[in-house]
């Protein structure tokens, strides 16, 4: 996998997925502490020209340095699970139903990350999965935050119920609620459907209750990511200072 960007390449050294560094030589004073760091960490280290690290991007912004790396690795849906246990009241996961673009998955981890999310849950089908586009939409963060993907996302949702989740979808329309409303003091599950779709029928039926982002300016619904943030800090905020 190929992390783009100092940001991402510090984050991939940070979790030990870094074995080489390519560092153009005009961006070699402003990394010096990614290069001292990535010597010490026994990482391969290249000083090559802008247009040779233009081409491994093929055509993605890097700011003259690109990471590479093993393949992202993902968080057993058993490990979740059991730190949603765990966290007990305070537990936080966020479930995407059908998010495809990689830009939007990528925005999604930035904000999980920085609300400190307990886990993110993606399907193997019908989603985004965690590459470098969502690497670099993340500023780097995507491996801040476990991720696990799920074969069947309903089942999982399922257990996460047993386990003591209150699982929210957010949907607009009828027979949804204000998600003002809600004092989110039970560990919980937020389930976010692709922009344009919401969330699919069998998935609203899992869900314990459906929740609405009041739109007083009146446009229908916000882009996913930033739903995504708004519902999670409004978590957050309810839980007060001690919750998260």
């Amino acid at each position: 996998m190929l992390f783009l960007g100092p940001h991402a390449c510090e984050e991939a050294l940070s979790r030990g997925e870094l074995h080489t560094l390519w560092i153009a030589p005009a961006a070699w004073g402003r990394v010096a502490r990614l290069v001292s760091a990535a010597r010490e960490a026994g990482v391969v280290l290249r000083r090559e020209p802008m247009e040779a690290l233009d081409r491994r991007a093929q055509g993605q912004r890097h700011q003259g340095v690109l990471g590479e790396g093993g393949a992202f690795a993902y968080t057993a849906f058993e490990d979740l699970a059991g730190a949603l246990r765990a966290r007990g009241e305070a537990a936080l996961v966020l479930a995407l139903d059908g998010v495809t673009d990689p830009h939007n998955l990528g925005a999604i981890l930035r904000s999980a990350a920085g609300a400190g999310v307990d886990g993110v849950i993606l399907p193997e089908r019908r989603s985004a999965a965690v590459n470098e586009t969502v690497i670099r939409a993340s500023a780097g963060t995507a491996g801040r935050v476990p991720v696990c993907r799920v074969v069947n996302l309903g089942r999982a949702l399922d257990d996460l119920k047993e386990a003591g989740a209150w699982i929210y979808g957010l949907a607009a329309g009828e027979g949804s609620r204000s998600y003002l409303d809600e004092p989110f003091d039970r560990a919980t599950v937020l389930v976010m459907g692709a922009e344009g779709e919401g969330l699919h029928l069998k998935i609203q039926e899992r869900c314990d209750g459906l929740l609405h982002i009041p739109m007083p300016g009146g446009i229908e619904s916000l882009n996913v990511s930033a739903a995504a943030a708004v519902a999670l800090f409004r978590v957050l905020a309810r839980r007060g200072p001690h919750g998260a």
